[in-house]
Formats: structure tokens, sequence, C-alpha cells
């Protein structure tokens, strides 16, 4: 028998309620594993962001160059997108202008969410690079 001071303290001989971890297990499950999704889908996001600037300047500095052209550049960086995104590459469009001393290359689309609770939701993606054109010609190299 415990003592009375032990009473008072609020420590007695019981033993807890049967079934009580399961409750707090079933609580705390479905608020850890929506963290962890939450987790997974910032990483995706990320990831998706800088496939996309990524492209988009290795787009533009392929048109940029003194034998590229606008064409080469936007399909370069699609073919970025495709090798770094896979199936959401789609979701992406690549547009691009040549003035006469740049080259511009936007892609602007969306990353689709791993698990859509309401709806269909999405992430933006957007990237937009200016790159100055080559304008370095060498000359002969037999002279």
């Amino acid at each position: 028998m415990p003592s009375k001071v032990l009473i008072r303290l609020g420590w007695r001989n019981e033993r807890p309620a049967r079934g009580q971890a399961l409750v707090e297990g079933a609580i705390a499950l479905p608020v850890l594993v929506m963290i962890a999704l939450a987790l997974v889908q910032l990483a995706l996001y990320v990831h998706a962001e800088n496939v996309v600037i990524g492209a988009c300047q290795d787009g533009a500095r392929v048109a940029a160059t003194a034998d590229g052209t606008l064409g080469d550049g936007i399909a370069t960086a699609q073919a970025l997108l495709q090798a770094g995104l896979g199936p959401s590459a789609s979701d992406v469009t690549v547009r691009g202008s040549a003035g006469s001393d740049t080259v511009t290359l936007e892609a602007q689309g969306q990353l689709r969410m791993l698990l859509p609770w309401i709806g269909n939701p999405a992430l933006p993606l957007h990237a937009r690079t200016i790159v100055s054109k080559d304008r370095f010609n060498a000359g002969d190299p037999s002279r």
C-alpha cells in the first residue's frame, strides 16, 4: 500500500488503462504520416524547380552560341525537362525569344501533388533566363 505522501503527489498504485497506447498511436500515426508526406512533397517540388531552372539556363546557353538557334535552345530545354521530370515534363511549356543581343527562354508549368486531397492541386513551376549572345568569332587559326 502506498504511503499518503505518494498519493498526495499524484502517484497511485494503479495500472494504466488498457488500450491507452493503442489510442495514442491511432491519434499520432496519421499526423506523422502527413508530416512525412509533406516533407517528401517539398523535396519533389524543390527538385522540379531546380530542373526547370537548369533546363532554361542550358537551353538559353545553347541558343546563344554563335551557331545555335532558338529552336535548338528550346529543344535542349525540353529534352532536359523530360530527362529530369519524366512524365511531369508534359505539364511544363518552354517559350523563347531572340533579340539582337540576347536570348530569353521561359519555362512555366505545374507540378501535381502526390496525394490530391481537395480537387487536383498543383504547385507552380517557373523559370526565366536571359543570356547574351556569343559574339566571339575566332579568326582563321592558320594565320
